[in-house]
């Protein structure tokens, strides 16, 4: 059964900005879990801020599907690599207690504009 679903769009250009004010490494460190910081900071640099876009969008996607936006839990805890998503530490037990199993996710980006699209499954 599906528990909620959601979607966003990012431009590329708003992290674009952030790199070019505070570094590649900073934001990436900022809004990812280690693991994803690293696979995006070892891509080719010119798709960075794409790349971020998406990462991000995919977050307010999960927000949006879970009904709370960005409130009340913490987007470092939710896990996106190689097609794959899931949660980790309080955010694991928030979904566990809602009863949601299964997360699905998809990240695209074209023309400097990045899209994600989340369902999760109870």
């Amino acid at each position: 059964m599906i528990h909620g679903i959601g979607m966003d769009v990012c431009p590329a250009r708003r992290w674009q900005r952030m790199i070019d004010r505070f570094g590649a490494e900073k934001c990436c460190r900022r809004i990812l879990a280690p693991e994803e910081a690293l696979y995006l900071l070892q891509s080719h640099p010119d798709r960075l801020a794409e790349r971020l876009a998406g990462r991000w969008a995919l977050r307010e996607a999960f927000g949006k599907s879970l009904g709370v936006g960005m409130d009340g839990w913490h987007w470092k805890e939710l896990r996106y690599l190689n097609g794959r998503l899931w949660s980790e530490g309080t955010l694991k037990d928030q979904l566990e207690n809602r009863k949601v199993t299964r997360l699905h996710a998809s990240v695209t980006h074209d023309d400097h504009i990045a899209y994600a699209f989340v369902v999760l499954e109870s």
